[in-house]
């Protein structure tokens, strides 16, 4: 972990860093991108709400997805749990048509709240995370955003599931977390991949009486 170029480990509890570096530099978030895809989703809704799945015209499977079928129903906490235990692209995407019917409209919603959040250093330009242009954060954004995501959510519930199962059409399948240290003590928050990005990674651990943000 600290032979990597950027890292912070933080205590939540006493309020200071225990390790840092380069936490004001910019950087692709990879699917770290699908918190606040997650949280839009969360703060917009309830868990019981239906989702009929959809998608924006000639949208491709593309990176890591679930296939989830055009019109199917799903639970509000089912597509939180592709989006944030299974990390599919496909229901980032479906999130986005589900919220705003538009994905430039809900690209704009992410970065709105991003500068509510005071996230000054962070722009978004596609709600699951794939490299693209202009589409970075810092280290130092995603501790004010995940500090934001434990006081004001529960969206630990999900994170911290290793794994959920899905029923579709009397066929279940079972999704594993991409989050290979879950049963390590690190309850989320998200894991990340792509090319430019590298491997990306949001923890939350409790153990030893403490409660430590590692990025």
């Amino acid at each position: 972990f600290l032979t990597t170029k950027y890292y912070l480990s933080y205590d939540l509890d006493k309020d200071l860093f225990l390790y840092k570096s380069n936490v004001n530099e910019e950087i692709s978030p990879a699917s770290i991108t699908k918190l606040m895809t997650a949280l839009i989703l969360y703060e917009n809704t309830a868990l019981n709400d239906i989702v009929t799945i959809s998608y924006p015209d000639g949208y491709d499977f593309e990176g890591k997805v679930a296939y989830l079928e055009e019109g199917t129903q799903v639970s509000v906490e089912q597509l939180l749990e592709f989006l944030l235990v299974y990390s599919a692209n496909d229901s980032a995407y479906a999130t986005a048509m589900h919220i705003s019917n538009s994905v430039v409209d809900f690209v704009e919603l992410m970065n709105l709240t991003a500068s509510k959040l005071n996230m000054k250093n962070t722009n978004f330009k596609n709600p699951d995370g794939l490299d693209e242009t202009n589409h970075y954060t810092t280290l130092n954004d995603l501790l004010i955003f995940s500090k934001y995501i434990l006081k004001n959510t529960k969206l630990i519930d999900i994170t911290n599931k290793s794994k959920f199962y899905f029923d579709h059409n009397g066929t279940v399948k079972k999704f594993i977390n991409t989050n290979n240290i879950i049963d390590e003590g690190f309850k989320g928050l998200k894991t990340g991949w792509t090319t430019d990005a590298g491997l990306t990674f949001i923890g939350y651990n409790q153990d030893y009486n403490r409660n430590i943000i590692t990025i």
